[in-house]
């Protein structure tokens, strides 16, 4: 039993500090940041920064602890929920590598890579809440 409360601690608190990263990059780091003369490198620095943290070691942990919930608390995978949940976990991965590896690197040079990387990274975010929602509709049984 208290396995399963280890496994859903973690994944609610990695769930909560990569989404509540990206609301606060979004309502409170990019308004500030966006009106300074050195707003190119300290988007590119905070990047840098949340896309070890908040992408690349959060959304691994998430798919470890993500897992082992599906198997301790709901016996597997055969839960449309939960397929649909990895499914949208696949995109999130793809648009997040495209958003840091692609639009973000070569933002700070081309309008054309700040638009997509502005455009990767609201898309991440409405994918990151639906998540959410899906989380809530597992822990629901429905």
């Amino acid at each position: 039993m208290f396995t399963k409360e280890v496994f859903l601690f973690l994944h609610l608190i990695f769930a909560s500090f990569w989404v509540g990263g990206m609301i606060f990059l979004s309502l409170v780091v990019v308004p500030y940041i966006k009106d300074k003369p050195f707003k190119g490198e300290a988007f590119q620095e905070v990047g840098k920064r949340f896309s070890l943290y908040g992408t690349a070691l959060t959304l691994t942990a998430l798919l470890v602890t993500g897992l082992a919930n599906a198997y301790l608390l709901h016996g597997g995978l055969e839960r449309r929920t939960i397929l649909e949940k990895l499914f949208l976990f696949a995109v999130i991965v793809v648009v997040s590598l495209a958003h840091d590896l692609w639009a973000g690197k070569k933002a700070l040079d081309s309008e054309f890579h700040r638009v997509w990387a502005k455009r990767l990274g609201i898309l991440n975010l409405i994918l990151a809440l639906l998540m959410v929602y899906l989380g809530v509709r597992i822990r629901l049984g429905l």
